[in-house]
């Protein structure tokens, strides 16, 4: 009897075992519970909408349904969202499938608008019927699948506006070339928007939305402060005018139809850098390296350095891969072209490719958006002429400086200094030659900048108030100066 209960009991255990390892060897459906016998029924939070731009990031429609049934399989359900003009009896619709235990579907107002407008020939302005289902799907055929209630919805779609814009006229920088137009850059989240500031000459100038094609354009409206929007040659082509040269901001909002046309007197950043696999920073967006502005010039920015083979751009702010940037108007363009465009948000990621690493000089002028880039071949004699030098103003013979011991660039003179004024010229013999000179006319000891200036015209100097001996240093790739009195 004793014996007979424990081979009861080990039985049972070993039943209960097996029951136990073939539950849990049992791999669920993702979503898996009974869903109970509640038919799938569809709903929308709106019934009839007009689409507006201005709005393009708000929600516009939410459709949500209930699960539907599994019959009890425990079997996951998915879903297909089906949209199709009223009447249509979805023999086009435009399918959206969900995959599993997603029970609602959000549509933002740019988001439903596109999709409405690729899907079907809709007139924008026209209010559009629409009726719409979901459909489910019992995951390995374990149960029947189900379609919802059949809603209908009325939707009036927009017309978007261009998302590129363009200045084109003899006013504007690159004048009446629809191929090369002066490119505006869109304001970020507000779509219709775009800015552009730099030099407009007198002359004429209006805008194009597309490389190549003067139509469609925006004209001149009823007032200076209006446009219109042009779609044919015999449409009215109206123009913008522009009665002084000068810089200017303009500032276009296509949804309301408006321009503004101010003129700009500051520049529009104090602060550039320069980032990239070319510069000795590389990509490093959080520390690039910064240009220098032009002191003289507060619109232009400098950056000489040794570059490596390599790519780079201006970023106007550093930490933030999204900030804007000073691009090339093509990828990787030849290093002879001028022309710039200031890119919101740095897209499309354009950038100037050094092919020839090596010294360069950049500078850039933000005024009116133009670059030259060019190599720097150092020189390997200057000279300081000035009644501050021994030699005074003897441009015959004038007081040689000393090349530095393992650096092309730096030259340094250490000696005796009187009170008065100096230079360096890069040749002897001729007043009318290349200088290296002061950025601001009568810098003294704390200066630490330098220009090069082609034919010595502006005829700037450093001035020292003080006699004594001075050791001076300079880098002429970096234009850079050291003045200290020993």
């Amino acid at each position: 009897m004793k014996n007979s209960k424990r081979s009861w009991l080990y039985t049972s255990l070993l039943l209960l075992s097996a029951i136990i390892v073939i539950t849990s060897c049992k791999k669920p459906n993702d979503g898996e519970f009974n869903k109970g016998d509640t038919p799938l029924a569809l709903s929308v939070d709106k019934t009839s909408l007009a689409l507006k731009q201005s709005n393009d990031a708000s929600d516009a429609l939410t459709f949500s349904w209930t699960s539907g049934t599994n019959k009890g399989t425990n079997a996951a359900i998915s879903y297909k969202l089906q949209i199709d003009k009223l009447g249509s009896n979805f023999g086009n619709p435009m399918n959206i499938s969900l995959g599993n235990a997603v029970l609602s579907q959000k549509y933002t107002v740019k988001a439903l608008n596109d999709s409405l407008l690729s899907h079907w020939n809709l007139t924008p302005g026209t209010q559009a019927a629409f009726e719409a289902r979901v459909v489910s799907t019992v995951a390995d055929n374990l149960a029947p699948g189900e379609t919802s209630n059949t809603i209908s919805f009325k939707v009036t779609p927009y017309q978007p506006v261009t998302s590129t814009l363009y200045l084109i006229g003899d006013a504007t920088p690159n004048g009446w070339s629809a191929g090369s137009p002066t490119v505006m850059t869109p304001v970020v989240g507000q779509p219709g928007k775009f800015v552009w500031t730099g030099n407009l000459k007198p002359g004429d100038f209006k805008f194009i939305t597309t490389l190549n094609q003067f139509l469609p354009s925006y004209n001149k409206g009823t007032s200076n402060t209006s446009l219109f929007y042009r779609t044919s040659n015999s449409d009215p082509d109206d123009k913008f005018t522009v009665s002084a040269a000068g810089t200017f901001t303009v500032s276009v909002d296509l949804l309301n139809l408006t321009v503004s046309v101010t003129v700009s007197v500051t520049p529009p950043y104090t602060k550039l850098w320069i980032v990239g696999d070319a510069t000795p920073n590389g990509w490093n967006i959080n520390s690039p390296n910064q240009m220098r502005v032009d002191s003289s010039n507060l619109w232009v920015f400098t950056y000489n350095e040794v570059l490596n083979a390599g790519e780079f751009k201006f970023p106007v702010a550093t930490g933030n891969w999204g900030a804007d940037y000073y691009m090339p108007m093509t990828n990787h363009p030849a290093l002879t072209e001028t022309s710039v465009q200031l890119v919101s948000g740095g897209s499309p990621d354009n950038k100037w490719q050094i092919t020839n690493p090596g010294p360069y000089k950049i500078s850039l002028n933000t005024q009116n958006n133009t670059i030259s880039i060019k190599p720097f071949t150092p020189y390997t004699q200057i000279w300081m002429v000035g009644d501050a030098t021994p030699v005074g103003w003897n441009i015959d013979n004038p007081q040689p400086m000393t090349p530095v011991a393992g650096d092309p660039y730096k030259f340094v003179y250490n000696g005796p200094m009187n009170v008065g004024e100096f230079k360096f010229p890069l040749a002897t013999g001729n007043w009318g030659c290349d200088y290296f000179m002061p950025v601001i006319n009568q810098s003294g000891v704390g200066s630490t900048q330098m220009k090069f200036i082609g034919g010595g015209n502006p005829d700037n100097k450093w001035k020292l108030t003080e006699a004594g001996n001075y050791k001076i240093t300079i880098d002429q790739l970096r234009e850079t100066i050291s003045i200290v009195k020993q």
